[in-house]
């Protein structure tokens, strides 16, 4: 199962889908709120709302345990899946995020974004996704890249991306689900990410308890959507824990 960014969509794992389904079933989903699920950004905001609706998907497509990857707010989404579900989640791949509740995602931060979204009804205050998103050498090697993210960030629902904001504005630390998870984790980071804080993957593997497999790979010349930015080195991390599990 493939959780991607916020404020991104399902898109963004095109490049990588190629790679992991040679080897895997995989299932993607849009988040709440954003892509093509946007009319699910309902009731009160959540990231455990967005779980339930990750459950939802997996029962639709008839599966009923699955190696849970996910990216930045995806992440925070995949731990909630574990906190709720454990018995669904086989292994827990984490990229570019943190079980910690601080920058990006500070609540009065992600409060004022959500106001201005609503307000201007357009996604311009979520534009600086695409430098935040992409490293410095998918800038400047790929800027069909930037294009893309761009893109994603433009056709976005302003209302629906307002819901994720508040949701992440009300998430909960989930530091305590990453280290009790009894599977495997990969802790997968790009060397140029400038979203996550220094030393945020080492801490997190230091949740881990020797006891649980865990690993950590930090892919150079990578921001924070590796799955889109090198495509190939991610998909081999993540099929090396979860067909080697």
């Amino acid at each position: 199962m493939l959780l991607h960014a916020f404020p991104l969509d399902s898109t963004t794992f095109d490049r990588v889908l190629p790679h992991l389904a040679a080897a895997v079933r995989v299932v993607r989903v849009d988040l709440p709120g954003l892509g093509r699920s946007v009319d699910q950004a309902v009731g009160e905001p959540s990231v455990e709302a967005m779980a339930r609706a990750v459950l939802r998907a997996l029962d639709d497509a008839g599966v009923e345990r699955a190696a849970v990857h996910g990216v930045s707010t995806g992440g925070y989404v995949a731990l909630a899946l574990a906190d709720l579900a454990p018995e669904r989640v086989t292994a827990l791949l984490l990229s570019s995020t943190t079980p910690w509740v601080g920058a990006p995602d500070l609540p009065a931060d992600r409060l004022a974004v959500a106001g201005e979204l609503e307000r201007r009804g357009d996604t311009e205050p979520v534009a600086d996704a695409v430098e935040g998103g992409l490293g410095e050498t998918a800038r400047a090697d790929q800027p069909d890249l930037v294009r893309l993210v761009a893109g994603i960030v433009r056709a976005a629902d302003p209302h629906g991306v307002a819901w994720v904001a508040r949701a992440l504005a009300a998430r909960a630390d989930t530091s305590a689900v990453l280290a009790g998870f009894a599977g495997p984790v990969l802790l997968l980071y790009g060397e140029e990410d400038t979203e996550v804080p220094a030393g945020t993957v080492e801490q997190m593997a230091a949740l881990r308890p020797a006891s649980l497999v865990t690993t950590v790979e930090v892919l150079p010349r990578t921001g924070h959507l590796l799955a889109l930015e090198r495509p190939a080195e991610a998909a081999r991390a993540m099929l090396d824990l979860v067909v080697g599990a």
